[in-house]
């Protein structure tokens, strides 16, 4: 089983009623896509000329963080960088995963760097929020970098002013912290996967385990007489 930190927020918090997407709210989150695909194809080298003239807005944030974070695009020595990249662990029986718009791996540092179109929550929620403390979380688990070597930011990006530029570092209390967090919140799954055990004949189970098709599921029910 797979879990992002959307799946850890609603497992961790099922009964929380989540925002209902607002008209804007599409048009922001659009307009994000459509800037990861700018970064990306930048990154790759590929080229963006016809993207960046078919929208002002994606014209302006690329201009912007090419003058704020040079770094994105800039080689340093004994650096390497990843973007686009899919990280996971295991933990607890289950695969954790989360996606990096860029990873900079240097000598004595890993820096995870997102950039998003959502609004700015204040840095308390930021530094709480499943996406930051997952993200924080999988670098340590999968790398050799101690807590104290890693570091995650994020460029919030808005059509008022210029990309605003929140720095994380993470620490071993924090890593502590958030592995117990992560423990008692996957344990709930799995209390809620016993009690559905004692519920459901073994055909269903493995149709909701993905261990047999909709089809053999059929298949598998009795024949009843009419």
């Amino acid at each position: 089983m797979v879990l992002n930190a959307e799946d850890l927020s609603r497992l961790e918090n099922p009964g929380l009623i989540h925002e209902i997407d607002t008209k804007e709210m599409i048009q922001s989150r659009h307009l994000g896509e459509q800037f990861h695909l700018v970064m990306q194809q930048s990154l790759m080298g590929l080229p963006i000329a016809e993207l960046l003239e078919s929208n002002k807005t994606l014209a302006q944030w690329f201009s912007q963080l090419k003058s704020l974070a040079p770094e994105i695009w800039t080689e340093e020595p004994n650096t390497w960088k990843a973007f686009n990249y899919c990280c996971e662990c295991t933990f607890e029986n289950v695969v954790l995963q989360s996606n990096f718009d860029l990873i900079i791996y240097r000598y004595e540092q890993a820096e995870i760097v997102n950039w998003t179109a959502r609004p700015m929550p204040n840095l308390e929620t930021i530094a709480a929020d499943w996406r930051t403390q997952l993200d924080l979380f999988l670098i340590t688990q999968t790398d050799s970098y101690l807590p104290e070597q890693i570091r995650l930011t994020y460029w919030f990006l808005n059509e008022i002013s210029d990309p605003i530029k929140v720095s994380l570092h993470y620490n071993s209390s924090c890593y502590r912290a958030f592995k117990s967090r992560l423990a008692q919140t996957i344990s709930k799954l799995f209390q809620a996967t016993k009690a559905i055990d004692t519920n459901l004949n073994d055909s269903t189970l493995q149709l909701l385990r993905g261990k047999i098709s909709l089809k053999d599921y059929i298949d598998s029910i009795p024949e009843v007489e009419i």
